[in-house]
């Protein structure tokens, strides 16, 4: 029943971020609204067809209504994946933001294998409550591959497809509790592109004063823009 729960949850979130009722989705599915609200509650399960068809009338995946635990447990994995990935679900990312002087929150959920060294991936960018991160500004879908010395991960909008973002990590091998890495896309308040800086962290961080001011581009960042006549960012 608690996977039926945290599965409701999620229809609900994606339900009233496209701005509709429950007697909308239900009509969408040919369900009463009855059925749809216990979905929502968790009161009954689901079964996959239900789930395939809920996801196509939200517009997202069915990855993206599936229930991911956040702790699981250590799984045996292979010699090609990172230190810093084994045994990893979930990935939180923080910028700050400076166009509105604020500290900007993303969730990275890695699925599973397509290739060799390649992952699914989504990302949901800028959401203010990490227990309902789906709620968020952007949402994303790509792919992370491992070289070996460096993991990239590339995403494009599911809404506006024009736009792809790439994420740089070096030295991924190394097991660490956060990495820095290099961002880069579009941006789209003003529309233009951009390089930006970010910390990736395995759990949620502790949203400090100090933690928020080493987000920003610091003055021995600006060192080194200044000496390559580029930006660059290792950690």
């Amino acid at each position: 029943m608690h996977i039926s729960e945290e599965i409701g949850k999620k229809i609900n979130i994606f339900r009233k971020k496209k701005g509709w009722t429950v007697q909308e989705l239900g009509d969408a599915i040919c369900k009463s609204k009855a059925t749809v609200s216990k979905y929502e509650k968790g009161q009954i399960s689901l079964d996959v067809d239900t789930l395939y068809d809920i996801a196509a009338a939200l517009g997202v995946s069915p990855e993206q209504l599936l229930y991911y635990a956040p702790e699981p447990e250590p799984v045996r994995q292979e010699d090609a994946v990172p230190s810093f990935f084994q045994g990893i679900r979930r990935l939180y990312m923080y910028t700050f933001d400076g166009r509105n002087n604020s500290l900007s929150r993303s969730l990275i959920e890695i699925g599973g294998k397509q290739a060799d060294n390649t992952y699914k991936v989504m990302m949901y960018m800028t959401y203010d409550d990490v227990s309902q991160y789906q709620h968020c500004e952007n949402t994303y879908t790509g792919r992370m591959v491992h070289y070996d010395a460096l993991t990239r991960l590339v995403f494009q909008n599911r809404d506006t497809p024009m736009e792809q973002y790439t994420i740089n990590m070096l030295a991924s091998y190394l097991d660490a509790p956060y990495k820095w890495v290099l961002n880069y896309g579009l941006s789209s308040r003003p529309f233009m592109p951009i390089a930006a800086k970010a910390l990736i962290t395995k759990k949620p961080a502790a949203e400090t004063a100090d933690f928020i001011k080493a987000l920003h581009i610091s003055k021995e960042d600006i060192r080194i823009l200044k000496l390559y006549n580029m930006l660059a960012v290792t950690g």
